[in-house]
């Protein structure tokens, strides 16, 4: 089984952090500038392949508790239907939740559950039209690292619960290499995933990560994607075929 941890590529080692961001800026605008070309049929097409897909996996199937973003639209996957089939089937689903850290200008992402498909429906989008959890609905809820609300007031008995997590990205390489969006969120969540399970003393492994991806963030050949100390490995990329009809 590949390691979960973070990885460090001699490539990275030798790579100054100045000319590492610039890299990976350069890909990010290339990628969005391919996404802007798709039309909304297309992405729903390609939605419908990869949700097929995701739905017939022995990592989804096996799944008790998943963790899963909520799309941002016309920039990638819908997972919509898969957080439906999960509720409709009885899995726990977690969605992310973004609050202030402990300045006041960082932000800390963790994972709240969802509790049913009522409640998935009536999320309302934030800036970017990505549904969202409130407010004032986040101590209700329960947290994925365990306990309710927010990691910082979580109950630290309590073990992470996550089986498998959808993570999103501009693009990803065929080594499971990731590009996200530039915020750091999904790595900074996934070393402290890896800590609170550490210290829970639990038995059960890292969760399964998987990527899903439109066919045009899914880098052709041997390309790579420019990786420090703090990206992850995902384990599997899930994505769908290419169409002339765009």
């Amino acid at each position: 089984m590949k390691s979960r941890l973070p990885i460090w590529s001699l490539q990275a080692r030798k790579m100054s952090t100045t000319t590492l961001r610039e890299q990976k800026d350069s890909l990010r605008k290339r990628i969005r500038d391919e996404l802007k070309q798709l039309s909304p049929r297309e992405i729903e097409r390609q939605s419908t392949v990869v949700t097929n897909h995701v739905l017939q996996t022995p990592a989804y199937h096996d799944a008790k508790a998943i963790a899963i973003f909520l799309s941002m639209p016309g920039k990638e996957i819908s997972t919509r239907d898969i957080v439906l089939h999960s509720l409709d089937n009885g899995k726990a689903v977690f969605v992310p939740y973004l609050h202030p850290g402990t300045d006041s200008k960082s932000r800390v992402m963790d994972m709240l559950q969802l509790q049913d498909k009522h409640d998935f429906e009536t999320l309302k989008p934030d800036s970017w039209g990505i549904p969202s959890l409130s407010k004032d609905s986040e101590g209700v809820r329960r947290n994925a690292l365990g306990g309710f609300g927010i990691s910082s007031i979580r109950d630290q008995k309590e073990p992470p619960v996550l089986d498998l997590i959808f993570v999103p990205a501009v693009a990803f390489d065929q080594s499971h290499r990731r590009l996200g969006h530039g915020k750091g969120f999904y790595d900074r969540y996934l070393e402290k995933y890896k800590n609170a399970l550490d210290s829970s003393q639990a038995t059960q492994q890292m969760p399964y990560l998987v990527g899903l991806a439109l066919a045009q963030q899914n880098l052709p050949g041997k390309e790579e994607i420019p990786v420090d100390q703090s990206d992850w490995l995902i384990d599997e990329v899930i994505t769908a075929g290419k169409t002339d009809v765009v």
